[in-house]
């Protein structure tokens, strides 16, 4: 199939679409060409990047949600202290007082770990991305990245569960260890969907990348 590079000529000649042979006319190639930006190739090709599927999204509702932990800290912190004030000089405070006090504070520290958390998560999903190149991958996460070179990967998991990230995807390297992609973690509501398409990209390119390796020179 040959797709037209031009719309008919009742409309004018205004170009539509590249012009694709019946030989590598295939529809990732075409929705790849289409959406591709120069954000996401290098100047010459060679360098791609994936970043999460709807970054201001994500971002929005994950710093929303931290300020909304982080303000449950300041007012338990706050209660804490009034209740601390009512004490009377010398006296310690009863038995059922005690316990409120150990239950606010023990709130209060989920809270704010909780509130950290998706903090952090905030950033990481702002400034996360996978940079593809022929060489390997390079990882960005919140704080820093990590260049990993292609012979340097066993696998490609996507369903990884993370203290921080929580289910997430990550790199599983030869040495046994992980590095994390905070570009697919994932939110509560989509756990049970299947991994995106941008995974089953990883996977196809790991394995052209060992295949290309084991190939004789």
């Amino acid at each position: 199939m040959t797709i037209p590079r031009q719309i008919g000529p009742e409309t004018g000649p205004r170009t539509a679409l590249p012009d694709y042979s019946r030989s590598n006319a295939t529809v990732e190639r075409m929705v790849s060409d289409l959406r591709g930006s120069p954000r996401d190739r290098g100047a010459n090709g060679a360098v791609r990047a994936l970043f999460p599927t709807a970054v201001t999204r994500d971002t929005l509702i994950r710093a929303v949600v931290s300020a909304i932990l982080l303000g449950g800290t300041v007012v338990t912190a706050a209660t804490l202290l009034l209740l601390a004030l009512g004490l009377e000089d010398g006296r310690s405070p009863g038995i059922g007082l005690l316990i409120v006090m150990l239950s606010l504070g023990g709130i209060g520290l989920i809270l704010f770990a909780l509130g950290l958390r998706f903090g952090a998560v905030a950033l990481a999903t702002s400034r996360s991305r996978v940079e593809i190149s022929e060489h390997g991958l390079r990882v960005v996460g919140a704080f820093r990245s990590r260049e990993v070179p292609w012979r340097d990967i066993l696998a490609v998991e996507s369903r990884v569960v993370h203290p921080v990230h929580w289910l997430t995807a990550a790199l599983r390297l030869r040495d046994g260890s992980r590095v994390v992609m905070p570009a697919f973690d994932r939110h509560i509501w989509n756990y049970s969907q299947p991994s995106g398409q941008d995974i089953r990209a990883l996977r196809i390119e790991l394995k052209k990348q060992e295949k290309s390796a084991r190939r004789p020179f």
